[in-house]
């Protein structure tokens, strides 16, 4: 019945028997044919089906909310009983932001896996809002998110750490060596950032609703590195947090400045589902972080002012 479950499920969020059957590796009239025979066990409509796509019926949504239950149970069930065995490995599914994934992730993993190592992450980096949704249809066990609200009562957020944020700039660039920064030369810079969905975009929206500026000219990467060794060639410049240029700081490819009038902060989150009962490996990871304690942070900006206009 599980499998049936299965394929039921991944064709209800996919609204196609072809995308489903690629996904699980299927012919596409062989999820028709289990849908039918799932349609007449249970004696109703699950799917309203046309050319382009299917649809869920009214009974088909009750049935996909159940199912997605009684699948995550049947998976509980199955660690459960590999947790009598301790040499058995017990997977843990980890999403995190860019940001966070790609300069606090690693460290946390490693120091987790020397205490565990029976347990096997399995990560999955993405922007903020695409880790949000992802948590919430319970396809990961834990998400990091940068800033980004978990909307709705399902998912559960706690603080994990935050970061100042930092303009950074090419090391000769008149913002790092002046000492105060003119709010009209910001707004005529060349600002490369964070694409739509990411928790570093949102901040850096943030600083320009309070600066009152909005840049005519804006490049949007995905990944903070690419953005840093943008700013490194002189391409524009940028706002991230503290942590992910300690590096470039370190050796003069980049200088750092914060604005004491606007001391933004990146905050770090995790989140879980609330609906759904911790497998064991989450539960230990969760008790890891409650404990797990971050590099001490070393400042790498100098503090400025807004000059009077």
């Amino acid at each position: 019945m599980d499998h049936k479950l299965e394929i039921f499920v991944t064709t209800a969020e996919q609204k196609s028997f072809t995308r489903a059957a690629e996904l699980l590796h299927m012919t596409p009239s062989a999820i028709s044919l289990s849908i039918k025979a799932l349609e007449n066990k249970l004696g109703v409509r699950l799917f309203e089906r046309s050319n382009k796509y299917v649809q869920l019926t009214e009974a088909g949504q009750v049935m996909y909310a159940q199912s997605k239950e009684i699948l995550l149970k049947y998976d509980q069930l199955k660690l459960a009983l590999t947790e009598l065995e301790p040499s058995t490995a017990m997977p843990l599914s980890i999403g995190a932001a860019y940001t966070f994934g790609e300069y606090f992730l690693p460290s946390i993993i490693y120091a987790f896996s020397k205490r565990h190592p029976n347990i096997t992450p399995s990560i999955t980096i993405h922007n903020s809002k695409t880790i949000i949704e992802q948590t919430h249809k319970q396809e990961l066990d834990i998400g990091f998110i940068v800033e980004g609200e978990a909307s709705g009562n399902d998912v559960a957020t706690e603080l994990f750490t935050e970061e100042e944020m930092v303009i950074i700039a090419r090391p000769n660039h008149p913002l790092i060596h002046h000492s105060q920064v003119d709010r009209r030369l910001l707004e005529a810079e060349t600002w490369i950032i964070r694409e739509p969905g990411s928790g570093t975009r949102d901040v850096t929206d943030k600083l320009f609703a309070q600066l009152g500026i909005a840049p005519k000219k804006v490049m949007s990467f995905g990944s903070s590195q690419t953005i840093k060794e943008s700013v490194a060639l002189g391409l524009g410049i940028s706002y991230l947090s503290e942590s992910t240029v300690k590096s470039e700081t370190k050796t003069g490819s980049i200088g750092a400045i914060t604005l004491a009038d606007f001391p933004n902060k990146s905050r770090f989150h995790y989140i879980t589902h609330r609906a759904s009962f911790h497998t064991p490996a989450a539960q230990l990871f969760l008790d890891f972080l409650a404990s797990y304690v971050l590099d001490e942070k070393v400042s790498v900006h100098t503090q400025k002012r807004l000059a009077e206009l």
